[in-house]
């Protein structure tokens, strides 16, 4: 028998499997969720840095437009409901564990950039990270909504795609923990690919964490609230400032 038609039958066969016929309607339905944001980092490096008004625009139309539309058709298909993400607006718990959860986590970035930056400066040391959005010189408040919005929509739509509908969806594949973890961290890892290494380690350790706590706590808005208030801090540099404040 011909090789290639050998080949042929062995892969029909294989898709055929139900198996692998619901691993890949998976990998299929995260792709076209993260599609955004994999291509948003096609075009973010040739936007010039001081095109703040065209990083927005841009912004509202990939982030807010094409994200949106998507979390609308994956509704209507199926693919997941709102009471499968925890999101309770009313328990006023879960905001608190979300305050909680940042300050634990800021603590912790904060102690890794004081590392970092001692390396740097004792060995030279450098992780590489690029970021897109670097605070336009405008007015103060209008730099707080521009943060604000990044922050906001961060932590609503990330949280939303990568951990609530990703591990749903996963979880029709496995209930292991570690698999589930890891396949939605690199998932998140991935959409920031073009951001360095530096990004991709601090992503997948916030997002190894805030997956594993939502598979344990079935609660998405503490971890939405904690991702708000980390990329707010974060984008403000207050991590760096604290670190500079002690001489590093």
């Amino acid at each position: 028998m011909n090789c290639n038609l050998l080949n042929f039958i062995i892969i029909f066969k294989v898709l055929r499997n139900p198996i692998m016929k619901n691993i890949i309607t998976v990998v299929v339905r995260l792709l076209v969720l993260a599609s955004p944001l994999l291509l948003n980092d096609v075009y973010l490096p040739l936007v010039p840095k001081d095109a703040t008004k065209l990083n927005l625009v841009l912004d509202v139309l990939v982030y807010i437009g094409w994200q949106s539309t998507l979390l609308y058709v994956a509704y209507e298909a199926g693919w997941f409901s709102w009471s499968n993400l925890g999101i309770n607006l009313k328990h006023a718990g879960q905001w608190l564990w979300g305050i909680v959860l940042f300050a634990c986590v800021f603590a912790a970035y904060t102690g890794i950039t004081i590392a970092l930056l001692y390396a740097k400066k004792k060995y030279g040391i450098t992780i590489e990270s690029f970021w897109y959005f670097p605070l336009p010189k405008w007015s103060g408040v209008c730099v707080f909504l521009y943060v604000l919005y990044l922050s906001v929509t961060a932590g609503i739509y990330e949280e939303i795609i990568y951990r609530g509908i990703a591990i749903h969806q996963l979880k029709t594949l496995t209930s292991n923990t570690c698999i589930l973890v890891l396949a939605s961290t690199l998932l998140f890892v991935a959409i920031h690919w073009s951001m360095g290494p530096g990004t991709w380690i601090e992503a997948g350790l916030w997002g190894a964490l805030w997956a594993y706590l939502y598979i344990k706590t079935h609660s998405l808005l503490p971890i939405m609230i904690a991702h708000f208030l980390y990329d707010v801090a974060s984008i403000y540099g207050l991590h760096e400032a604290i670190a500079h404040s002690i001489g590093l």
